[in-house]
């Protein structure tokens, strides 16, 4: 069987946290026998892959050097960025229609499994939502028309939450076609640190202080500030050292934020290659983000032992039950985020809960398992 993923998020290099959600999944349906090709943009960043998966890049500029637009979501874009946004669709569209599959696999409803809809071939479509693709038509309506034809066009729709579900039914999928596939996480790569102060000492981090991380995209929706401002709470209360992992254009911003506030003990990694290290440096594991789909990071730090303190909304209150295997506090709401955090401090013994609810729930077999049976449905030939 042969499955055309077609993709705008993707590592560009051996590394690269950017799209590895789709990476992995890729990978895994490979080994479970699936001829899988990726097609991905070009970008000035991007290099050649290890030769595990066969990856075509199309280009959409003269030079790469140009090729900046798929360095950034759509919603970061900037103008100049986003004069790109033609070409870019155009290229992305010739090479989608001029690849030969059984099955064509679009991750995000806009723009791959829109152009996939386009496209004149029978080929059966499976779009899979990841959270952007249906909260961002909801706020910028001019996307929703784009985001609906994809939706209904798809044999298959696939969700990565009950709450990504619910939202990719309001813009248009016919419910009969839609599903719930958690990503899952490899629990036997995110497992709990055999020596977590070898860790910290490498970085500087005080071994005996409850360490406090947050790993995301550092832009205004994932809301590193309310994070930054909790700090300036939690460190009046106990002896706390708090680290952002992650790159972002809000960067400059955050890090003169923490220092205005006077947060002591905060230190900013830049962008982390092994997030597996990185929450095995934590104690607890905090996301303030308000629009998620389910957040990959939260799962992998849950599986790596953290307590979670999360938002309580999108994906979350389906993978966390608060005060059982970690704690929920309403977006944007900075005293009861370092109220909880202080809670977590007093119940680490819940790390143990939230990595038995990843190992038990989530497990990335079960999503392959199932993403197979929909391929065998659309395409049960040999």
């Amino acid at each position: 069987m042969k499955v055309l993923t077609a993709t705008s998020s993707f590592p560009r290099y051996e590394g690269d946290y950017y799209g590895n959600f789709v990476r992995d999944q890729c990978l895994r349906l490979a080994e479970a026998g699936v001829d899988i090709t990726v097609l991905a943009p070009r970008t000035r960043s991007s290099r050649k892959g290890t030769g595990k998966l066969k990856i075509v890049r199309f280009p959409f500029m003269p030079s790469k050097r140009l090729e900046v637009l798929p360095e950034q979501t759509l919603k970061h874009a900037s103008p100049i960025d986003l004069m790109q946004l033609p070409p870019y669709l155009f290229s992305a569209y010739l090479h989608l229609v001029g690849q030969s599959a059984d099955i064509v696999h679009a991750h995000l409803a806009i723009p791959m499994g829109f152009l996939a809809s386009l496209s004149p071939r029978e080929t059966p479509l499976v779009v899979t939502c990841h959270g952007g693709d249906c909260l961002l038509p909801l706020a910028k309506p001019v996307y929703r028309p784009f985001v609906r034809r994809a939706l209904r066009k798809a044999d298959r729709v696939v969700a990565v939450s009950a709450f990504i579900k619910n939202l990719a039914v309001r813009l248009g999928a016919p419910e009969e076609r839609v599903e719930v596939i958690y990503l899952g996480v490899d629990s036997e790569r995110f497992r709990p640190a055999r020596d977590r102060n070898a860790l910290r000492v490498a970085l500087g981090i005080p071994t005996d202080s409850l360490v406090v991380g947050t790993l995301r995209r550092l832009v205004p929706e994932k809301r590193v500030e309310d994070f930054i401002r909790a700090a300036v709470r939690i460190q009046g209360e106990i002896d706390a050292f708090f680290v952002v992992g992650g790159e972002g254009f809000h960067r400059p911003y955050l890090e003169r934020l923490s220092r205005e506030l006077g947060v002591a003990n905060m230190m900013f990694l830049g962008r982390v290659a092994d997030a597996s290290m990185f929450h095995r440096l934590c104690d607890v594991f905090v996301l303030t983000s308000v629009g998620e789909g389910l957040s990959m990071s939260l799962q992998e730090a849950m599986a790596t032992g953290c307590v979670p303190v999360a938002v309580d909304g999108f994906g979350c209150p389906e993978v966390i039950t608060d005060g059982v295997n970690g704690f929920l506090f309403r977006p944007r709401d900075v005293e009861g985020l370092a109220e909880k955090v202080l809670l977590a401090a007093s119940n680490l013994r819940l790390g143990r809960k939230a990595r038995e609810t990843i190992v038990r729930c989530f497990s990335p077999d079960e999503g392959v398992r199932r993403y197979l049976n929909i391929y065998r449905e659309l395409f049960p030939g040999p």
